[in-house]
């Protein structure tokens, strides 16, 4: 018995052995399958996001397209953005490439600040051709399957082309400001605080005269013994060279004769590209001599205010000024800005915002009538009650309940006809308005001996309700964040003198050169030189004004020079700008333009673009208007007696670099214009 006892004993042991090891091994399993499925979604996830962040690169060689695209055959005419393999489809410009298994389609929509869409698109990881993603291993918006063997992205970018006369001057390398009585300040001529008649006005100057260099090398910007009422930049790293005299910083800074540069006045962060000018166009018409009558104009003292500026402009318009809220930033030089941001939800897709667009679902309500056709199948229908007070209108709405309150007037003794002791009542009196009563109206006679009196009784509607059925519909909502931004800036209304009233002729003037509407090409211009109209001359050899010479631009005309010689010298009278407009006479630099110097007495009244050219400015004579505009050079030397008086309204109206982005939003490629405007259809491969 005893030998019984022990085996049975033994086999109870082995079998709760068994039954532990059983345990373990299914723990153990158990474990390792969790493991290895969080080995298999994590690699899943890995090789999603390598996907989903290569479609990165593919974007950005769409929006390069296009950008190269705008600058290269847009800036000067637009009607080239369906050109070079750009196809229109709806009002966009649209390029699609493909590259290996992926592509690329990007598109344009024509504006003043064009917006640029690109989606790319890739396969997607084998594993997620039948398997839905785990998790998003992105920033931004949510991937976009319209099949899962591709991967979809998309961005739009908002672009921007800054103003190439931004400052009073600017340099790609050397500023020289040699000598003494050299002055930079600035003034508005669309502004009549800062102008007069939308010339210069010394007792209207700004402190906004900014000269810059491009270059980081030392020593490079020598500012004299300037007085620069305006900032002073260098790139990075570089400085400014000041004499004992000079005075460099705000109106207060350089009136009070302070030397030096005004705290923050100098920054060393200036980035400028120098685009090449190329002539939009190359052959044109040989210019002639003629003889000008000229005129003596007399203008009444009457200003009349209009929203449309006649061209040409007459002299003493003056632009006013409100306050202006814009989805576009103004850019620097307006004065204080105000940043608004505000959260709009409409049912219409906001076409023109360039960030990102969140879809819902929003509720339309009607109230009693049903709309035909309905905007959507409807969610629910409910009554409520309208409360409104009196009169009530005609008819009345169903269902309408008067709360109503008993009353009692006596006819005051103003009313015409009243007489206490006439048994008939007044005619004119007791009748209440219409919809303020229910019922009859009684009039009575009350005789109390000494105290006799009209009245009259009624019942009178307090207030009246009723019950009205709404109808509730789901419509697609768009949610997005709106910034706006106000600040003090032109107003479309103009002050503008009346027509000449009186005209009469002192004399001709006989001219080398008399330039009316059209395109010019001479091989070397001196002389005399009118422009009576709207002109463009192509200047291939050289300038050289001298003595009597100089350049008149008429009251009536507007001259664009392009100057693809050497050397260019213009001294002599200068360049007379009757306009006083300094946009009205543009002169531009080919690559070829090397070498430009104003000099002698010469007024000069323009803008100058020759990122090629040294700029010589020497002299100066007894005026205080040398020069008046702007300037863009390689180089600038200023010697003598020169002042330089920049036009702010330059940076507003005057030409624009090339374009750039401005900002950049991800959005879900169901938000591009291009799938909006054409549908899925056409939007890639992965779309049937």
């Amino acid at each position: 018995m005893k030998t019984s006892f022990q085996q049975c004993r033994n086999r109870k042991c082995s079998a709760s052995v068994l039954v532990l090891s059983l345990l373990i091994a299914g723990v153990i399993g158990f474990t390792l399958a969790s493991y290895l499925s969080l080995v298999s979604a994590q690699n899943r996830s890995v090789f999603r996001s390598q996907t989903w962040n290569a479609t990165m690169p593919l974007i950005e060689a769409g929006i390069e397209e296009a950008l190269a695209h705008l600058n290269e055959n847009c800036m000067s005419n637009y009607a080239n953005l369906y050109t070079q393999g750009w196809q229109q489809e709806g009002s966009l410009a649209v390029r699609r490439r493909t590259m290996g298994d992926g592509g690329y389609v990007v598109s344009i929509r024509p504006a003043a600040q064009p917006i640029i869409e690109c989606t790319a698109w890739l396969p997607a990881p084998v594993a997620f051709a039948s398997v839905s993603p785990t998790m998003f291993a992105q920033t931004g918006t949510q991937p976009y399957y319209p099949k899962k063997n591709y991967i979809y992205r998309s961005v739009r970018v908002a672009t921007g082309g800054g103003a190439i006369f931004a400052k009073a001057m600017i340099a790609k390398g050397a500023i020289d400001m040699n000598g003494n009585n050299v002055s930079s300040d600035s003034f508005d001529s669309a502004d009549s605080n800062y102008s007069t008649n939308g010339r210069y006005d010394p007792a209207k100057r700004k402190d906004g005269g900014d000269v810059a260099t491009n270059s980081g090398q030392r020593d490079i910007f020598n500012a004299g013994n300037a007085n620069i009422r305006g900032r002073v930049a260098s790139g990075p790293g570089g400085n400014v060279v000041t004499g004992p005299n000079s005075s460099i910083g705000s109106m207060g800074w350089v009136n009070s004769g302070t030397p030096g540069i005004e705290p923050g006045y100098f920054t060393d962060d200036m980035n400028m590209s120098f685009p090449d000018v190329t002539p939009p166009f190359t052959s044109g018409i040989s210019p002639r001599s003629g003889i000008v009558t000229n005129y003596a104009y007399t203008y009444s003292t009457t200003i009349v205010s209009t929203a449309t500026l006649p061209i040409p402009v007459p002299p003493g318009t003056v632009t006013n000024f409100s306050t202006i809220t814009s989805s576009k930033h103004p850019g620097w030089g307006v004065g204080s800005i105000t940043t608004n941001v505000s959260v709009i939800t409409t049912t219409n897709y906001p076409d023109d915002f360039e960030g990102r667009v969140l879809t819902n679902i929003a509720y339309m309500y009607f109230t009693n009538t049903y709309p035909s056709p309905a905007p959507s199948p409807i969610v629910y229908t409910n009554s409520v009650t309208v409360t409104n007070y009196p009169p009530v209108p005609s008819p009345a709405p169903i269902g309408t309940v008067y709360v109503l309150s008993f009353t009692t007037s006596a006819c005051p003794s103003s009313v015409s006809g009243y007489n206490k002791s006439n048994a008939n009542p007044p005619p004119d009196w007791g009748v209440p308005a219409p919809g303020t009563y229910l019922g009859p109206v009684t009039k009575a006679f009350y005789n109390g001996g000494s105290e006799k009196y009209w009245y009259v009784t009624y019942s009178n509607i307090v207030y009246y309700y009723y019950p009205v059925t709404r109808y509730a519909f789901a419509v697609m909502a768009y949610t997005y964040t709106a910034t706006t931004y106000t600040y003090s800036g032109p107003a479309i209304s103009y002050d503008v003198p009346t027509v000449v009233t009186n005209v009469s002729v002192v004399g001709s003037t006989s001219y080398n050169y008399v330039l009316d509407d059209g395109d010019y090409v001479i091989g070397s211009l001196s002389g005399t030189v009118y422009v009576r109209g709207k002109a463009r001359l192509l200047v291939t050899d050289s300038i050289n004004i001298t003595g009597q010479g100089g350049i008149t631009i008429g009251p009536n005309g507007s001259l664009e020079l392009y100057m693809a010689g050497t050397s260019a010298k213009i001294a002599g009278k200068g360049v007379v700008n009757q306009t006083g407009n300094a946009s009205r006479f543009l002169y531009y630099g080919l690559p070829t333009h090397t070498d430009l110097s104003i000099s002698g007495n010469g007024e000069f009244a323009g803008a100058i673009y020759a990122p090629n050219a040294a700029f010589t400015l020497n002299g100066g004579g007894s005026n205080t208007e040398d020069f008046i505009g702007a300037s863009v050079t390689a180089s600038v030397r200023m010697n003598g007696h020169f002042n330089f008086h920049y036009d702010e309204n330059l940076s507003r109206i005057g030409p624009r670099s090339r374009y750039l982005v401005t900002s950049w939003n991800e959005v879900a490629p169901t938000e591009t214009a291009l799938v909006r405007s054409v549908g899925l259809d056409n939007l890639g491969p992965g779309i049937q």
